[in-house]
């Protein structure tokens, strides 16, 4: 983990900002007062996960799969890298691995050392070092991941059927604005028809277009680039942040899926030998956000000063009635990562329904405004071709 301090250098007489990587923030403080500054204050610095040389991040999952699977069959860890490395051809991150292992170094180490690979699976390989069961440390990881990916992926397939929605119903308003309206256009003047007021504007709106046919593309540009700069910048996280203080009901069902990742991880970290303080430190680095961030920091912090775990996540408020109670058998009984997964699965199931409850909810809103929308259009442009028919008769 990396770690950013605000230290007193009395070498300097200043104050200055160091970074530090270490596997705790104890360990951090450690190594910096071992330099002889005083640490005023530290936190976690997030580093956006970008995958290795060589990989996507969802080859990370399929590198894990592959790597368990090599290992369930006999292979060494070298053993097993090689032959990956052997199909992915030169210049892949097995090859980086590779030379770190021969150094002598532990494969968490050499994940760490070559960069990339989430601290959550760099946390779990060390633990199945510790235990010597590698395969059931990947195992935990593929869980996890599974469990995340399939959030997400249930959030995606239920925001696509009213992207394709809008999508078709803006392109049936433009095919109508640019090339069915303009020839009742001219079919309407040429008739002399009178035509209402609504008609009108809805004329006048598609002779601007027609006029300045340069505006959709355009359109369509700011858009897409509006959309790409939407999905590789923070400003989701910032927006997204807004509408929770907006709307506090929509806060409470993504904090589901944050507390769904947390216990979940909790649960892999703490099975694998980890303490909760250790688990905690780590989990800091899932990006949660500022909020849940604080909340991890806050239950790190009382437990590191000897609170049990059921008061210091009340306190954080990270728990309900029946997630308090949870975690407190979780205590009394010792089985306590498998408690954390009843948790993570509680919160799991809880955004999967309100997932499914708000697709329901918003896919016939969204059919309804575009027939509406697209409807309209149609009589407005036909109310005039009754009036001339009746004039005809």
């Amino acid at each position: 983990m990396d770690f950013e301090a605000r230290l007193f250098d009395p070498a300097l007489r200043a104050v200055r900002l160091q970074r530090v990587e270490a596997a705790d923030e104890a360990a951090a403080r450690s190594l910096l007062a071992e330099g002889g500054g005083t640490v005023l204050d530290m936190q976690v610095v997030r580093r956006r996960i970008r995958a290795p040389a060589g990989t996507t991040r969802t080859d990370l999952a399929l590198w894990c799969s592959e790597l368990r699977t090599l290992l369930q069959a006999g292979l060494s860890v070298v053993e097993a890298l090689d032959a990956l490395s052997a199909a992915a051809g030169a210049g892949s991150v097995y090859e980086a691995l590779l030379v770190r292992l021969r150094e002598g170094k532990a494969l968490s180490g050499a994940m760490q050392d070559a960069g990339g690979f989430p601290p959550l699976l760099v946390a779990s390989v060390r633990a199945g070092e510790r235990t010597s069961d590698l395969t059931h440390a990947l195992d935990a990881y593929l869980r996890f991941d599974g469990m995340v990916g399939g959030l997400r992926r249930k959030v995606t397939s239920a925001a696509l059927y009213p992207a394709l929605v809008v999508g078709l119903g803006a392109a049936i308003s433009v095919f109508l604005l640019l090339v069915v309206i303009p020839r009742f256009a001219g079919l309407y003047s040429e008739a002399g028809a009178g035509v209402s007021g609504a008609t009108r504007l809805l004329l006048a709106f598609s002779a601007a277009l027609s006029r300045q046919p340069w505006l959709v593309p355009a359109c369509l540009a700011v858009l897409s680039c509006t959309l790409v700069w939407a999905f590789t910048s923070d400003r989701p996280r910032v927006a997204g942040a807004w509408l929770i203080r907006t709307w506090p009901w929509l806060g409470r069902q993504v904090s589901h899926f944050e507390r769904a990742r947390l216990f979940e991880a909790l649960a892999l970290l703490v099975h694998g030998g980890y303490s909760l303080h250790e688990s905690l430190s780590v989990c800091l680095t899932l990006a949660q956000g500022a909020s849940m961030d604080a909340r991890i920091r806050e239950a790190r912090h009382r437990i590191e000063h000897g609170a049990s775990a059921s008061l210091a996540f009340r306190a954080a408020g990270l728990t309900d009635t029946v997630t308090e109670r949870l975690i407190r058998a979780g205590e009394r009984g010792g089985d306590f990562d498998r408690v954390l997964r009843a948790i993570a699965e509680r919160h799991r199931q809880a955004f999967e329904t309100f997932v499914e409850r708000a697709t329901r909810l918003v896919e016939p809103m969204l059919l309804l405004g575009v027939a509406l929308m697209v409807g309209s259009m149609v009589v407005l442009l036909y109310m005039p071709v009754f009036d001339i028919a009746a004039s005809v008769r």
